[in-house]
C-alpha cells in the first residue's frame, strides 16, 4: 500500500503560525493564497488529461477512493479555512484553531480507522474522543485550558458532520467556539 501523505499535510499547516511569527501575516496569507491557487491550476490541469509531473502524483497519492476522478478539493479547503481564522480572529485563537485542525483531524482519522468501534455516521467515537484530547494539548500553550476544550470539542463535533469538508469547518468552527468562550470568560471576570 502506498504512503498515505494527506496526515503529513494536516500536521505540516502547524508550521503556518511559525511562519506567520516570523515573517509576517500579510506574506503568509498571500503565500497561502499563491499555493491555493497553484494547487487548483494544477488539478485543473490533471483533470484536462495534462498532470504536472511531481505535483499531480503528490495529490493522487492523498486522493480516497474515486476522489482522483475530480478536484481533489481537500487541500483547498484546509487552506481556505486557515486563511480565514487567520484574517477572522485574535492570533491566539487563530493559532489554536490552526492547531485543532492540524493535530486533531489527522489523530481522529488514525484513531477512529484503527481502534473506532462506535460509529456516528462513517466516522467513530473513539476517533472524535482521541482527535479532541489530542488538539486540545497543544491549544494550552495558545489559550486558557477552558477555552482550549471547547474548540477541540467544536472543532472535532464538527468533523462528525457528513457532507460538510471538516478542513474547513474545523479550524473556523473551533475558532468562533474559543472566540466565544473568549468573550464569556472575560465578561464573567468584569
Amino acid at each position: 500500500m502506498p504512503f498515505n501523505y494527506r496526515p503529513l499535510v494536516h500536521l505540516s499547516s502547524i508550521l503556518v503560525p511559525v511562519f506567520v511569527e516570523a515573517t509576517s501575516k500579510p506574506l503568509i496569507l498571500a503565500a497561502l493564497c499563491a499555493v491555493t491557487i497553484a494547487y487548483t491550476v494544477e488539478e485543473l490541469l490533471r483533470l484536462r488529461g495534462r498532470p504536472v509531473p511531481l505535483i499531480s502524483r503528490f495529490t493522487l497519492s492523498m486522493s480516497r477512493g474515486n476522489e482522483s476522478s475530480h478536484l481533489v478539493a481537500a487541500p483547498v479547503f484546509l487552506a481556505v479555512g486557515i486563511i480565514l481564522v487567520l484574517l477572522l480572529f485574535p492570533r491566539n485563537i487563530a493559532y489554536a484553531s490552526i492547531v485543532v485542525v492540524a493535530v486533531g483531524d489527522p489523530v481522529a482519522a488514525y484513531v477512529g480507522g484503527e481502534h473506532g468501534r462506535r460509529r456516528v455516521g462513517a466516522k467513530s467515537l473513539e476517533g472524535f474522543a482521541a482527535g479532541a484530547f489530542a488538539a486540545f494539548l497543544p491549544t494550552l500553550m495558545l489559550v486558557p485550558p477552558a477555552v482550549g476544550a471547547i474548540g477541540s470539542i467544536t472543532g472535532l463535533l464538527l468533523e462528525l458532520i457528513p457532507g460538510i469538508d471538516d478542513n474547513l469547518t474545523i479550524p473556523v468552527g473551533s475558532g468562533a467556539a474559543m472566540l466565544l468562550a473568549s468573550m464569556l470568560l472575560i465578561s464573567r471576570t468584569l
